[in-house]
């Protein structure tokens, strides 16, 4: 646990989006306790609730981050979604770049442990999205 929180925070200072974070697999508790501590500048959004679906939603200081993390029934963390700004786009891309490696366009992967998480960047017109999910 001390390890996936070490590389948790270890790059988020270096700068990766949230949605590069090994939170899967922690408990909603953890994930709440880790963000109120470590990530000031996101707070916790309730302006829309999808009761079909068990998740938490965090908006940055700036609303150029929205980070989507869904819970199974047990408030186990299944996966995670971040909604970003174009401003946002380099500097995000710079450091998936960094602390990833590329296995095709729009797709990145790292490994933590022993296991392996799978990054996917898909573009709108306005917005981009990273999606984390265990490879």
């Amino acid at each position: 646990m001390k390890t996936r929180i070490f590389i948790l925070l270890l790059t988020l200072f270096c700068g990766v989006n949230l949605a590069a974070q090994p939170v899967i697999g922690l408990t909603k508790d953890e994930v709440q306790s880790l963000i109120k501590h470590s990530f000031k500048e996101f707070k916790l959004d309730k302006s829309i609730t999808q009761q079909a679906f068990n998740y938490l939603k965090y908006v940055n200081d700036s609303e150029t981050k929205t980070w989507i993390i869904f819970f199974s029934d047990d408030d186990i963390c299944t996966h995670t979604k971040t909604v970003c700004d174009y401003s946002e786009y380099d500097f995000v891309l710079d450091n998936l770049k960094k602390s990833c490696k590329k296995v095709s366009d729009g797709s990145w992967e790292y490994r933590e442990d022993s296991k392996i998480y799978l990054i996917t960047m898909e573009e709108s017109d306005w917005y981009f999205t990273l999606r984390e999910t265990l490879k």
